[in-house]
């Protein structure tokens, strides 16, 4: 059995078995446990290798069984094909390399990583009543999960950024975009050192009962008990695990997404409120300046939509780490609704592609001719680059 010295007592035993350690919210003091260095260095003492399992082993039905992988599957494929083409569209085509482009192949990297990851493992584990995977997926699987939404948060950050001052400040263009790629090796450098707490505080464990091995994947990290003698009762109180995921939640999700939208609006009261002073405008400006408002359209599009479709599996998080925390049991619905929140965000990693291929003609166009096997270097015009050139170029000014 995996022990890295501070999983919580009551899930080291089991997590079928807290409901009879833990009634109404604490451990129950019959339950035999060793502690070491002020409670956060835990062990149990317990050996339930004589004892009988103490539920019954519930599989899922075959048609529920189906049904997901159904779902699962083919966006699976489809994440990893969609996201490679819009990688290898800008890797081929050097005009495309813009700004922009690049955070979002690194977008498209994230979401690579999700499906790599993350998406298959949850199907596994939802489908099993056991964790069969091993320590390496439980640990790695649990990282790539806020690794990837992490990239994904800071990438999207970037963009707002760079659009807020490409087209606001239209003159510090160059200074944003001579930075992307010290910016995107930045992007993963936070994010590997936001999720990195769940390399050590997230583990593999085993409980041997007399007629099965129970496996499961859980978090490990510190818990302070509070230990009440007139009662004689033990209440866990997991400050360290709902600080940490709070913190993800609300100042690296919640927050981040509202400054952006706050970005978003001002550029559009900008690009939409303003004209290139004169009398007469170019068919060439108002071409660029149609093609800005799209660009900027799409990136909110792709904002809103990873909004939508994280937010619920955010959500989750909050109400598991206050249910948790008060040991309370989880609702009937938290399961169906857990699977569906874990669904929609990886769902939102398939449908990236097609938000890019839907509002950006040269995207689309690649995606065709890498399909046909042609050159996906020329035949179309370059609608990004040429809206980036412009951006530094052109300083617009209110009406």
């Amino acid at each position: 059995m995996v022990n890295n010295g501070y999983a919580p007592v009551m899930i080291v035993v089991s997590r079928n078995l807290s409901s009879h350690l833990m009634a109404n919210g604490t451990l129950d003091e019959s339950a035999t446990y060793s502690m070491e260095s002020a409670g956060l260095d835990n062990t149990t003492s317990l050996n339930l290798s004589k004892l009988p399992y103490p539920h019954t082993i519930e599989y899922k039905p075959m048609l529920e069984m189906i049904f997901k992988t159904l779902l699962y599957v083919p966006i699976i494929v489809l994440t990893i094909i969609g996201n490679t083409i819009v990688i290898a569209v800008v890797a081929k085509n050097k005009r495309m390399q813009t700004t922009t482009n690049y955070y979002i192949v690194n977008l498209a990297v994230a979401d690579c990583l999700i499906a790599l990851t993350c998406s298959w493992t949850h199907l596994v584990d939802d489908l099993t009543p056991f964790w069969v995977l091993g320590g390496f997926f439980c640990t790695f699987n649990a990282f790539c999960q806020v690794l990837s939404l992490m990239a994904s948060v800071f990438t999207l950050t970037f963009i707002a950024c760079d659009r807020f001052f490409g087209i606001v400040y239209a003159m510090k263009a160059h200074f944003i975009e001579r930075r992307a790629s010290f910016t995107i090796v930045l992007i993963w450098l936070l994010s590997i050192a936001v999720a990195s707490p769940l390399i050590f505080y997230r583990g593999y464990q085993e409980v041997q009962w007399k007629d099965v091995t129970e496996s499961f994947c859980m978090d490990t990290w510190p818990v302070n008990i509070i230990h009440n003698p007139e009662t004689k009762t033990s209440i866990v109180d997991h400050r360290a695990r709902r600080t940490y995921f709070m913190f993800v939640c609300v100042a690296l999700f919640f927050v981040p997404c509202l400054v952006m939208f706050c970005a978003y609006l001002v550029i559009i009261v900008t690009l939409w409120s303003a004209q290139v002073p004169g009398e007469r405008i170019s068919k060439d400006i108002k071409s660029q300046t149609k093609m800005r408002k799209r660009v900027v359209v799409m990136l909110v599009i792709i904002l809103t939509v990873f909004m939508i479709c994280w937010s619920p599996l955010v959500g989750s998080l909050i109400y598991a780490e206050f249910v948790h925390d008060n040991l309370h049991q989880f609702a009937q619905w938290y399961a169906p609704y857990e699977f569906f929140s874990k669904y929609l965000a990886h769902f939102n990693s398939f449908i990236n592609p097609f938000i890019y291929a839907g509002f950006n003609n040269n995207f689309k166009k690649g995606f065709q001719n890498l399909c046909r096997g042609g050159d996906t270097r020329t035949r179309y015009n370059t609608m990004v680059s040429r809206v980036d050139s412009f951006q530094s170029s052109t300083h617009m000014t209110k009406v």
